[in-house]
């Protein structure tokens, strides 16, 4: 039995980690973790050495450690077990540690990988597979460790079948050949299985051959992998190798060949497979059905277990094809197989003479699952379990699903409909899930009391076969929160007091506490289901199954490059929906456009790669496509340019800025901001300007950006505005001003101006946002700031630091060139320490300080702004054109002020410039293609003139 092994598989790993930072002579970190993966073997182990990354190797990579947060070894097994849980794991593995040691970028597991020079993208893509059962793991023996202990670290994923006798038996797991079934009807099998093109096994890349594009499998039984179904069930019994002449493969256990790749083992026996010791295996005929009537659930004569007609399934919208005797699952309109013949699925059926209201209302989920109608299910085991188990209780068997919308509620549904055929038993009344749209449920009952009349029917017709139908009602709050709400919730309570009704709702969080928990009585009638938005790895694999019926409908192909851009981007810029819907509306919206402009070459699939998806998110951002197709590692090390652009001077602030914004990219922050900094000096000098860069450079707009005046947070009461009133207070369902922002875009700067102003508990709010990366808001939901940069701007010192400039020496004058900038910057630092709070000011990354502008800086601004001025009247047609002189004239008609800035400039500019500039253009002196020439006159004053396009030609 593995299960002890499995079980014990982190104490094992931990223990020999410890061993190996013993043996060393180092404190115990997570790279001693990575190591020990490597150690043992296994899938995460070989994953490591198919990119040469054995122990000495990590150990190599990096030599210290330090920094790596509170309790680092803890914080890595939990992870693991969480991802154990959502991959819908018995117990965490190697494989589950590897993927928590990737996702941590403050750990110095992550750091060693990223100083390896692996592509931890491919890394975390193949670790996902195997753990989400996308590909099966390859067959590799333990490695034996120094001490020769091989039983304790034994992989756990090489299991025995206790249904072939020992190991001893043919077709154990010590038989590397016998890896499934072979192919035959309702099976997937070779290069096209699972729906993924060529996956046979994980490459040193990282993903299985045929990686780069998801294509809808061929053959009679493909079906994406990891699916909540029927096709996943797996059998008692393991059949031969899927080779040709089948039967057990006589390869010796160390040759290697085309049966050792992993084959991905279809679940679900198809119909008139027989698993018996004198029947027949796969690939025999198999027999012909009984010419009988299979038992109705519902207590009423069912339709023949061969229909003659689809009229078998009158009722249901779902109208398969008939197959023949002995055929099998018929391919239904859809395109995609169907999981059982319509003989097996005729025991779904509603009968429409037991049922007549929900024949005519709803629609028959479980009965479209068994023929294929329903899109697979990934990532919501866990969700589907819950429901599955408040359904069987006894009482309060009302689950409610409650999540934000996009996140998949109706595919949970549909995955509980897949799920009822797998418990279904034989000879025993099935569970079907029926769903009722509200609308269609509501239509017609304007008169008072047809509603209820409509209710009672339904009670009726369900209480002949109490627990066999389950209603599935979406947006269950329109139902109850409708027009005819008194009479549908009276008889709606009614009937799940009585127990006369099983009902899975749907509705979003804000609307469930709104209708239902403001009423005790229905509330207490529900169990309350999260489906939280799925993690991008999540959302990367249930794309990757989804893409199929998408890339069928478009006619074309979706690279896994363009499913993983299509995640990530739509986090970053889609921060207002929900994960997955809106990175599959990407997808689906590029496919279209790449569709329509495709060329039809024959014999080549149109691809849908990260360029197209590109577009599409480049025109819903609103930014330029290059700057998405930039990769980051570009755009970091060239940080202090991107910086300087929009920033005159400064530069060794900005490169302290560029640095702390590299370290924290590389990963090596914790659970912290990207950065945090402080900015410190006299006004005007491009502190603010600083911040737009950041937001700029990294975020790709200046936009990305909450600017909050703490000068509004003075008193104590304040800090509500910042994370929302507390229950019971007005404004409570708005939330804050800042965690909204955030929640809605959680890529951004956020910018505190004039911290120096907000009173102590709002400044003590930040704390944990600073050292911790969260802030908890007045309704309870933590709000993540890891993916912001925080800036605090203050003028502190400000006054301390011109005292200096202004201080004169013994007799005439002031001292020439002023005071040394450090003892400048030594006076603003002081004056921060003393008006902070010292917690606060000891979690910022960077305190910098700004000096004053010099006379050539604010002629460089000076440059910028007519820059800009220019780009305004081009778009008028109109040139502007900027003699030399006009801009030391500007610097001393009142542009340069050192102790204000560049604000003078800017003042000038719009005085001497602009203004002039709206005379020419109302007198309609300035028309297109004409010239606009700013010069100096014989007085040295700043004039504006007109020229026609020959005269700016001829000059």
């Amino acid at each position: 039995m593995n299960s002890p092994r499995s079980h014990s598989e982190l104490v094992t790993l931990r223990k020999l980690a410890q061993d190996l930072a013993t043996r060393r002579k180092e404190r115990l970190s997570s790279v001693h973790l990575l190591a020990a993966i490597a150690a043992r073997g296994g899938p995460g182990g070989e994953l490591l050495h198919d990119r040469r990354l054995d122990e000495e190797a990590i150990l190599k990579a990096c030599r210290s450690v330090d920094d790596e947060g509170a309790d680092p070894i803890g914080r890595a097994m939990s992870s693991a077990r969480d991802v154990a849980k959502r991959a819908a794991a018995k117990e965490p593995t190697a494989l589950h540690l590897l993927l928590a040691l990737l996702s941590d970028r403050g750990a110095g597991a992550h750091r060693a990988l990223l100083q390896s020079g692996i592509d931890l993208a491919r890394l975390r893509t193949a670790a996902l597979q195997i753990a989400h059962g996308v590909v099966a793991p390859r067959r590799t023996s333990t490695r034996a460790l120094p001490e020769g202990d091989t039983e304790a670290l034994r992989p756990s994923w090489r299991t025995e079948s206790p249904s072939l006798g020992g190991p001893g038996a043919t077709g154990m797991s010590g038989n590397p050949s016998v890896t499934g079934l072979s192919s035959g009807p309702g099976m997937a099998s070779g290069p096209g299985v699972a729906g993924v093109s060529g996956v046979t096994g994980v490459t040193r890349d990282g993903l299985g051959r045929g990686h780069a594009s998801v294509r809808r499998g061929t053959g009679p039984g493909a079906r994406p992998p990891n699916t909540v179904g029927p096709a996943n069930r797996p059998p008692n019994t393991v059949g031969p190798a899927n080779r040709p002449g089948g039967g057990l493969s006589t390869r010796p256990p160390g040759a290697v060949g085309p049966a050792d790749r992993p084959v991905a083992v279809p679940l679900f026996p198809p119909p008139g497979w027989r698993s018996d010791a004198g029947g027949q295996g796969r690939g025999s005929t198999p027999p012909a059905p009984p010419a009988t009537t299979i038992a109705s659930p519902f207590g009423v004569p069912a339709a023949p277990a061969i229909p003659a007609a689809p009229a078998a399934f009158a009722g249901d919208e779902v109208r398969p094809a008939v197959a023949a005797p002995g055929q099998g699952a018929t391919q239904p309109a859809t395109g995609r197989p169907a999981l059982l013949p319509p003989a097996m699925a005729a025991r779904f059926a509603l009968d429409r003479a037991s049922f007549p209201v929900l024949s005519a209302l709803g629609r028959n989920l479980t009965l479209a699952a068994a023929m294929g109608e329903l899109d697979p299910v990934v990532g919501r085991e866990h969700e589907i379990e819950q429901v599955l188990d408040v359904i069987a209780k006894r009482h309060a068997n009302n689950p409610c699903l409650v999540g934000p919308a996009g996140v998949g509620k109706t595919s949970v549904a549909r995955g509980v409909a897949q799920r009822l055929l797998e418990v279904a038993e034989p000879g025993a009344p099935p569970q079907v899930l029926v769903e009722i749209v509200t609308s269609e449920l509501l239509a017609g009952t304007g008169a008072r009391g047809a509603l209820a009349e409509r209710m009672a029917s339904l009670r009726s017709e369900l209480r002949e076969t109490p627990g066999s139908v389950i209603l599935f009602i979406d947006e269950i709050h329109e139902l109850i929160g409708g027009g005819g709400i008194d009479e549908a919730m009276a008889e709606l309570k009614l009937a799940l007091s009585r127990g006369e009704i099983c009902l899975l709702g749907a509705t979003s969080p804000e609307e469930y506490r709104k209708t239902i928990e403001t009423d005790p009585a229905l509330a207490r009638r529900f169990s309350v289901v999260e489906v939280e938005e799925p993690s991008e790895e999540d959302a990367f694999l249930l794309l990757r199954n989804v893409a199929d019926g998408l890339g069928t409908h478009h006619k074309l192909d979706f690279t896994d490059e363009a499913i993983a851009t299509a995640v990530s981007w739509s986090v970053r810029y889609l921060p207002g929906r929900a994960l997955p819907d809106k990175a599959l509306s990407i997808l689906d919206l590029a496919g279209a456009r790449t569709r329509r402009r495709a060329t039809p070459v024959p014999g080549k699939s149109v691809e849908v790669g990260p360029p197209e998806v590109a577009e599409v998110v480049a025109a819903i951002a609103d930014m330029p496509v290059e700057r998405l197709l930039e990769t980051d590692r570009e755009r970091m090390l060239g940080l202090e340019q991107l910086l300087a652009d929009r920033v005159v001077g400064h530069d060794e602030a900005l490169g302290r800025i560029a640095r702390v914004l590299r370290r924290n990219a590389a990963g090596i922050r914790g659970r912290r901001p990207i950065g945090s900094f402080l900015l410190l000096g006299p006004t005007g000098v491009g502190k603010t300007e600083t911040a737009k860069a950041i937001a700029e450079a990294l975020f790709h707009s200046p936009d990305a950006m909450t600017r909050l005046d703490l000068s509004e947070y003075a008193e104590a009461h304040a800090v509500a505005r910042l994370v929302g009133a507390p229950p019971g207070y007005i404004g409570h369902e708005a939330g804050g001003q800042l965690t909204e922002a955030v929640r809605r875009r959680p890529y951004q700067v956020v910018l505190l101006d004039e911290i120096e102003k907000a009173h102590r508990d709002v400044l003590e709010a930040f704390l944990q946002v600073l050292d911790e990366g969260r802030m908890t808001d007045g309704r309870g939901r933590r709000v993540d700031f890891t993916n912001t940069v925080i800036v605090l701007t203050s003028n502190l010192g400000a006054a301390e630091a011109s005292a200096l400039r202004s201080e004169r020496t013994v007799g005439f004058g002031r001292k020439e060139g002023g005071p040394p900038p450090e003892r400048l910057g030594e006076a603003m630092l002081g004056a921060a320490k003393a008006a902070l709070p010292p917690e606060l000011y000891n979690r910022i990354d960077e305190v910098l300080c700004f000096g004053s502008l010099s006379r050539d800086e604010v002629a460089e601004i000076a440059k910028r702004l007519l820059a800009g001025l220019e780009e305004q009247l081009e778009e008028r047609g109109v040139r502007l054109a900027v003699e030399p002189a006009a801009i030391e004239a500007l610097l001393e008609a009142g542009g340069f002020d050192a102790a204000y800035g560049a604000r003078p400039m800017r003042r000038t500019i719009a005085r001497l410039i602009e203004a002039p500039l709206a005379d020419l253009i109302l007198r309609g002196e300035l028309e297109e293609e004409s010239t606009a020439l700013v010069d100096v006159d014989e007085e040295g004053q700043v004039v504006v003139d007109a020229l026609s396009r020959a005269t700016a030609e001829a000059g």
